[in-house]
């Protein structure tokens, strides 16, 4: 029987982009301009839907898929955020 060394680390990512998500969308979206709140702040709040889904599912390969989607979707953001600084979007 495997273990799953990477459970606690991906409900504890999950968690946190629960939380924090929604709070860093919500502050993009109000402070910046609209390709920069569009382009964060809707992968933001997706990941943290897809987080909540994760958290929801328990240990399922379902919840396996739908925190490294949620993941994803935070590492979209960030590019996004450091492309539209670059080009001063």
């Amino acid at each position: 029987m495997a273990t799953d060394v990477w459970g606690p680390l991906r409900r504890r990512v999950a968690v946190f982009t629960v939380v924090f998500g929604p709070l860093m969308a919500a502050f993009v979206i109000t402070r910046g301009s609209t390709v920069v709140g569009v382009g964060v702040g809707v992968p933001l709040v997706a990941a943290g839907g897809f987080a909540v889904g994760a958290l929801v599912a328990g240990a399922g390969s379902r919840a396996v898929e739908r925190a490294w989607i949620s993941i994803g979707l935070v590492g979209l953001a960030i590019v996004v955020a450091v492309v539209a600084a670059a080009f001063g979007w």
